[in-house]
């Protein structure tokens, strides 16, 4: 399930970016916590880097284990704002 940010963050990409990350969010319904993610400290939410073409992109997302949901908040390039407003 997508958040609308990430939904409008995820429509803006094409090509290599775009199967990549696409192929990440979908592995994450089967399973919610790969090797290599970390929870972000004060919150309750996980992250997941993903790197396309030399550029490092970040998957920010909540999991709801109670319903069995994977809720992706944030899909954005990793700078100084990815974690800002979360």
């Amino acid at each position: 399930m997508l958040a609308p940010a990430a939904a409008r963050a995820v429509e803006r990409l094409s090509g290599p970016t775009l199967l990549a990350l696409r192929g990440a969010i979908l592995a994450l319904s089967a399973d919610p916590r790969p090797r290599g993610t970390r929870t972000l400290v004060g919150h309750d939410l996980y992250r997941l880097r993903i790197r396309v073409d030399g550029v490092g992109w970040r998957i920010v997302y909540q999991v709801r284990d109670a319903e069995r949901v994977v809720l992706i908040t944030r899909v954005a390039r990793r700078d100084e704002g990815t974690y800002q407003r979360l």
